[in-house]
């Protein structure tokens, strides 16, 4: 049966850190409270989709959306939480949006 092999000491190598990912001022984060607050309001205000609004079509919407994106306002010094930046839709239109922003 094979055994695990012990480990060598190296004083001389520097003790190694788990790995972290670094996070920039760019990164915006979906998971915080703030978000969370905002998403939630922005929501209970506008419980449609606005992009199906435009070809009158009435879909509830699910997902907040910044148009431009997040990381585009943080760039230009923008707040990404201001009202006048985000867009209540639907799942299909978020990722149909996404997905052109993308391949741009």
């Amino acid at each position: 049966m094979a055994n695990k092999p012990k480990r060598i000491n190296r004083p001389w190598l520097p003790e190694r850190k788990p790995f972290e990912r670094q996070r920039h001022a760019s990164d915006f984060d979906y998971n915080g409270r703030k978000w969370r607050n905002v998403r939630r309001s922005k929501l209970d205000k506008d419980p449609l989709c606005e992009y199906c609004a435009k070809v009158d079509k009435v879909t509830q919407a699910t997902v907040v959306d910044h148009e431009p994106r997040a990381k585009v306002l943080i760039a230009r010094g923008d707040d990404p939480y201001d009202e006048k930046y985000l867009f209540s839709s639907c799942k299909t239109c978020h990722n149909s949006k996404s997905g052109r922003e993308r391949h741009l």
